[in-house]
């Protein structure tokens, strides 16, 4: 293992421009007031990537398409932007971008809904508001690390910016990834910024954003603070009453009947094992506590062939994206990522999107643990699971069994949403009004 460290420094000193340049808002991001500017608030387009709470852009060596990864929630103070991952035969490497916050930082703690408040004073004008208006970066120094292990190259570089601490990690066994990867970083760009998410350049020009909103490869940290603090799914989401072969939320006007022949159980069959002593898993264990409710348990008999979990998530809550019409794939794909994030659902290999009844549904097939490993090998059910929202829920129905053959058997179940039509629901429906697939 071989090791290099190097600094390189990229200045920064902004022309600040007097307000009424901006009266037209060029090169801001509108957004609702419910939408805070956190640490992971960004920009993609398929090769460059902007931060907006930072005010750095850089050309990505990798097109977003195809190569986003999903990473692991992070414990408080942690914020991961963005990852990029290479596979291709034997060539592989990632590209992430992570920041780190200093413990006595004010920016480091803040809420989603203390960054909304900050933002609502600011657009009404309010007296001492102006005093965080404008942001000038200092000259931003980059600190870069490399090693390496064999063909295995990793560089780091990192940087400080508005008491944060950022990190670019590349690791990879491809030369030419590698090299691709540093010169992004070496040619980043730092704008001036202010507290409303304009970026202007350094010599006072309005710098024009492109891109589709992006709150990086994981749920931002703030979120999942805030839902620990709170834990808005005791109010959210009610636990409603099973009744033989049916659950009734009155409170939601949600009603739910089971496959002819099955049962309901008092608790999930499935092996539970939250990592004890992992602080991230009992952190993400927490998180899904507070966001999400399991409602109903239930079984195709006494064998236990088959099984069912309808899990309510608050939306909101957990930040998920959630596919919005039935050509929307980027967001069913997204939804799917997010779900094996969480660690609650099991390997999806498939999906597609169906209307049934006039509603929306996400269909993923794939594979769940289904007990401890034998001979060092893990058991593995099929799975089948089917989400639709409502209102700011999203109403998930986990099916297991042995085979996809075995789910391919349920009976039709029904499902009624306040006044809506009763709808039919199975494991990989082919009766929807509806469908396509992908």
């Amino acid at each position: 293992m071989s090791l290099l460290v190097s600094g390189a420094q990229l200045s920064a000193q902004c022309y600040l421009p007097s307000q009424h340049q901006f009266s037209q808002r060029p090169g801001q991001v509108q957004r609702s007031s419910a939408e805070a500017l956190l640490p992971e608030s960004g920009l993609l387009t398929d090769d460059t990537y902007t931060n907006l709470f930072f005010g750095i852009s850089l050309r990505l060596p990798l097109p977003v398409h195809g190569h986003r990864l999903m990473l692991p929630i992070r414990v408080p103070g942690e914020h991961a932007l963005l990852a990029l991952g290479l596979q291709d035969g034997q060539r592989y490497g990632t590209f992430e971008i992570t920041a780190v916050g200093n413990d006595d930082a004010d920016d480091n703690n803040i809420t989603p809904e203390q960054a909304r408040r900050r933002e609502d004073e600011l657009a009404r004008g309010k007296p001492g508001a102006s005093s965080r208006l404008e942001y000038t970066p200092p000259p931003l120094k980059l600190k870069r690390v490399d090693k390496h292990a064999g063909q295995v190259h990793g560089t780091q570089f990192t940087a400080h910016l508005r008491n944060f601490t950022l990190q670019f990690t590349i690791q990879t066994n491809d030369k030419p990834f590698l090299e691709k990867a540093r010169q992004a970083v070496e040619d980043l760009r730092v704008f001036c910024s202010d507290d409303e998410g304009r970026l202007f350049t350094t010599d006072g020009k309005p710098y024009v954003l492109h891109g589709v909103v992006s709150n990086g490869p994981t749920i931002p940290t703030a979120i999942v603070d805030e839902a620990l603090r709170k834990h808005p799914a005791q109010e959210t989401i009610p636990t409603g009453t099973v009744s033989g072969d049916a659950i009734h939320i009155p409170e939601l006007e949600f009603s739910y009947t089971l496959p002819a022949g099955w049962i309901t159980l008092t608790k999930s069959l499935a092996p539970e094992d939250v990592g004890v002593g992992d602080t991230l898993s009992e952190r993400l264990d927490s998180f899904w506590q507070s966001c999400a409710r399991t409602v109903l348990f239930a079984t195709s008999g006494p064998d236990h062939v088959a099984k069912l979990e309808l899990r309510v998530l608050d939306q909101t809550c957990f930040g998920l994206p959630a596919p919005a019409a039935l050509s929307d794939w980027l967001g069913s794909e997204s939804l799917g990522q997010y779900l094996q994030m969480l660690g609650r659902f099991g390997k999806i290999k498939s999906n597609r999107l169906m209307q049934s009844g006039g509603r929306l549904f996400a269909e993923y097939e794939g594979t769940v643990a289904a007990g401890p490993p034998v001979s060092h090998l893990s058991q593995r059910d099929a799975e089948v699971i089917q989400i639709t929202r409502y209102g700011k829920l999203l109403f998930a129905w986990c099916w297991s069994a042995p085979t996809m053959g075995d789910l391919d058997k349920i009976p039709v179940s029904r499902v009624t949403f306040a006044s809506g039509a009763t709808i039919p629901l199975r494991p990989a429906d082919t009766t929807s009004q509806n469908s396509s697939q992908r």
